[in-house]
């Protein structure tokens, strides 16, 4: 503990900064994981809402290749605040729409927007950590994140169940312009390439010879899919079940708790681990987690399940950015990590549009299939000899 609290102690300012806004800013995701919920109570069916779930995924295509861009070009902190303020307003917008057409136009859109600020966040840390200590930073941020997911899901189960969905709206819009007023004031805008070298041009020429990133960029399609079905089959499954949707946001919340406690400490100590085989055995351990509704649906299977994913979940992710980091050069960091949330938005899309229309015929067949990406993307992490470091 010593030498995990040392290495804490010498994380830099501004990474705690990110840190804490980051915390307010994912307290407030009250929507994402309730917006199934939100469009089948409006009269649409399971289907409708997935497709209208997948168009804020798709948004997310275009968020990659412009938030990787303007993360590189004209600053971590700008790309982040403009992101976020204009997401604010996007959120109060599609809180008004019912028809699923109008919401998946409105969720395509919030959703290019809301996530333009991921690269930029991950190239940030990229920027003012140094490579020894990016794993254990990465398990602070995202400890930062589930602490958040702890609390936030399980409010606004709470808001839905006993007040209005439109709070889930207003509640997400705010601390999303709660981020981007402290990304604006309080952040470095890190590391910027001149614009001869900031297009997607050059980047590409670089990720197609570097077979790890795109081994990593195909095991991240399939993770995408898997983590997905947490935020749009989960509930469903949960209201299909006859049980309470306030219990729904306590189970959700039952992962961040998790990860909250046990993650930071994990990640110090797997840290002499093969990088490899840490993230296969967690992707497994994801995907399988599906496997426990095959025996039943009550109340103890989701949380097994969700313990079971937790624990894969916390093996794989803080461990997966020090890994992708490690193989992004300097000038490209923001590009990198927009490439990678291509990868991120194929699977959540994918995830939506086809595994929300199969769930409410075949539940059984997709708890295998998440299974059994589970299984692929720990193949396509061993297919490539190269390991970097992480």
């Amino acid at each position: 503990m010593a030498a995990l609290r040392h290495q804490l102690r010498l994380l830099p300012r501004p990474f705690w900064v990110l840190v804490g806004a980051t915390f307010v800013n994912r307290f407030g995701v009250f929507v994402v994981p309730f917006l199934a919920l939100f469009i089948t109570r409006n009269g649409n069916t399971a289907a409708q809402a997935g497709y209208a779930v997948a168009a804020y995924s798709l948004g997310g295509f275009g968020a990659a290749w412009l938030g990787g861009w303007l993360a590189d070009r004209i600053g971590r902190n700008v790309t982040m605040a403009v992101s976020s303020l204009a997401g604010a307003l996007c959120m109060l917008a599609m809180s008004q729409a019912v028809d699923w057409r109008a919401l998946a136009v409105l969720a395509f859109i919030t959703g290019a927007i809301n996530e333009a600020g991921h690269p930029a966040s991950a190239a940030l840390v990229q920027d003012i950590v140094p490579p020894e200590q990016r794993v254990v930073a990465f398990a602070v941020q995202r400890f930062a994140v589930n602490l958040a997911w702890s609390l936030g899901p399980a409010t606004a189960g709470i808001l839905a169940e006993h007040a209005s969905f439109f709070w889930l709206f207003v509640v997400d819009a705010f601390t999303s312009a709660v981020f981007g007023v402290i990304a604006w004031l309080f952040l470095p805008r890190g590391r910027r390439t001149d614009a001869s070298q900031a297009g997607w041009g050059h980047a590409w020429a670089s990720i197609r010879q570097n077979k790890p990133f795109l081994a990593l960029f195909g095991a991240c399609v399939c993770t995408a899919w898997i983590f997905r079905q947490t935020n749009t089959t989960f509930p469903l499954h949960f209201e299909r079940n006859h049980l309470p949707l306030d219990w729904c946001g306590y189970v959700l919340a039952l992962n961040g708790v998790m990860i909250c406690l046990f993650e930071v400490p994990l990640a110090h100590a797997m840290r002499p681990w093969p990088v490899r085989g840490v993230l296969a055995l967690g992707y497994i351990l994801m995907g399988g987690s599906f496997l426990v509704f095959q025996a039943g649906g009550t109340i103890t299977a989701f949380v097994l399940m969700m313990v079971i994913f937790t624990v894969g979940e916390m093996s794989a992710f803080s461990r997966q950015q020090a890994y992708a980091a490690s193989m992004a050069p300097d000038d490209m960091r923001g590009r990198y990590v927009g490439f990678l949330s291509f990868a991120w938005c194929a699977g959540n899309t994918a995830s939506s549009a086809l595994g929300m229309p199969l769930y409410d015929r075949h539940p059984g067949i997709l708890w295998a299939i998440n299974a059994g990406l589970g299984i692929v993307a720990a193949l396509l992490i061993f297919s490539s000899r190269k390991t970097p470091a992480a």
